[in-house]
């Protein structure tokens, strides 16, 4: 009873704090555009820095030891290149988070339950071997989604604009989730009623 009370304190603020932290992940092209325009790349470059260790420190509150270590590697990398090139090194921060989810969503294929399977059972957990196959169909969509969403994202770092690398990365990549994301629902709706024909013979 007393290590749970001891726990609340902690909790609340380390939520608070990975709230702000996921803000500032989602907003960082339009805050990275911004800071561009007024501030030098090098102290901007430190900022991400420190937003990425923060993170990494996050996961290792949580003992979440592989998403710490795969955060850490991208603030390396990033460390590495902004070493030499400053401006790309900011602009490649959405292209190691796309490949990230690539390679967590991909991991679960290969260890399942799929991501898509977990998501799926906070809402079914009764789900069947349909269910089973599609999520795992559907973790391969967010697959190939996460490593073209990356192409293209380091499309605009090596040949685009400042300002045509923040709107793809800032607004179209999100847009691109977004129809992913809703369009999958009447997909699964679609195939599940055709699937529950063909088992019922019509």
């Amino acid at each position: 009873m007393m290590s749970s009370k001891k726990s609340m304190p902690w909790s609340i603020p380390k939520r608070v704090i990975a709230g702000v932290l996921a803000l500032i992940g989602i907003a960082y092209p339009v805050l990275a555009y911004y800071g561009l325009t007024h501030f030098s790349a090098r102290y901007l470059l430190g900022g991400l820095l420190v937003l990425i260790v923060a993170r990494a420190a996050l996961f290792l509150a949580s003992a979440r030891i592989v998403p710490a270590l795969v955060t850490l590697a991208i603030a390396a990398v990033i460390a590495v290149i902004g070493y030499y090139a400053q401006m790309q090194a900011l602009r490649l921060y959405p292209v190691f988070i796309s490949l990230a989810l690539a390679g967590v969503f991909g991991a679960t294929l290969k260890y399942p339950p799929t991501m898509i399977e977990r998501f799926a059972r906070l809402r079914h957990p009764d789900l069947d071997d349909y269910g089973i196959a599609y999520t795992r169909a559907l973790t391969r969509v967010w697959v190939v989604f996460f490593i073209a969403n990356a192409g293209i994202s380091t499309a605009t770092v090596l040949w685009g604009t400042l300002e045509q690398w923040t709107i793809y990365n800032g607004i179209v990549s999100y847009g691109l989730i977004g129809i992913l994301f809703i369009g999958e629902w009447p997909v699964r709706h679609w195939l599940r009623q055709r699937y529950e024909n063909r088992k019922q013979g019509k």
